[in-house]
């Protein structure tokens, strides 16, 4: 994208060579790689003459790092300045299964509580996945990307549970469970990067049961929320049968 001016095309295209590998190309119609440079292309730190355009030149030597850690290969070819280049990716590819194999069935999971959800975690991206992630799960979640909209949302909606990151654009976690606490209890859970022991004690004086450490492991969030709802919110239990458990990758980031 770097190397490709306005305009210009990249293409990629994916096909199986007759020795049983697959082929990913890469090409570009940009500024192209001159003959002299290209033998050195993947070198860490080198730029072919482009420094210009900012960077380190790393991406290659690790784009190739990358690659033959999957038993792959890069090659770089180009005609020239201004004729674009061609990347083509070799990785070899697994054996047919000699038998079908069995999809896997995932197990029953008891009956959970539906409960409502208050998400506060400035990072969009980690805001949107987590979001999508526990709806999945069945929860009711509300999120917010600030301390000010969490409070307007806490005054038009009740929440069971508060999961909030402590560092916020206008404000702290910390202030935040300790106006949600002081009208209705609430099981707060904290996502932070910061897991040193004097960052977690002090969560918990504020009112923060868990204290999670980014990235977040989302079936140890989700068993948290259900084992600490069984204690914390017995009298009012609503139940609703989960036939599936969604396994998902850790989320968010230091």
């Amino acid at each position: 994208m770097k190397f490709t001016p306005e305009h210009g095309q990249i293409s990629i295209s994916t096909s199986n060579d007759s020795g049983g590998q697959l082929r990913v190309e890469i090409a570009d119609t940009g500024l192209g790689i001159e003959s002299d440079s290209l033998p050195k292309i993947f070198d860490a730190f080198e730029q072919g003459g482009r420094t210009q355009l900012g960077g380190l030149g790393l991406g290659l030597a690790i784009s190739k790092a990358l690659v033959e850690a999957h038993k792959g290969t890069i090659a770089a070819e180009s005609a020239g300045r201004n004729k674009g280049s061609t990347f083509t990716l070799m990785f070899p590819t697994s054996d047919r299964a000699e038998t079908p194999i069995a999809p896997a069935v995932s197990p029953k999971m008891p009956d959970r509580q539906a409960l409502r959800i208050l998400l506060v975690e400035d990072h969009e991206d980690t805001n949107r996945s987590l979001t999508n992630l526990l709806r999945r799960r069945g929860y009711q979640v509300y999120s917010a990307l600030n301390f000010r909209s969490a409070l307007d949302l806490s005054t038009e909606t009740e929440f069971d549970v508060l999961i909030s990151d402590l560092a916020l654009p206008d404000g702290t976690g910390i202030d935040l469970i300790q106006r949600l606490q002081s009208n209705r209890p609430v099981l707060g859970i904290a996502l932070t990067g910061f897991g040193m022991e004097d960052d977690i004690r002090k969560g918990r004086e504020a009112g923060f049961r868990h204290h999670l450490v980014k990235p977040i492991d989302l079936n140890k969030l989700d068993l948290l929320i259900q084992r600490s709802a069984n204690t914390s919110f017995p009298q009012t239990r609503v139940s609703f049968p989960v036939r599936t458990a969604i396994q998902s990758p850790s989320v968010g980031g230091q």
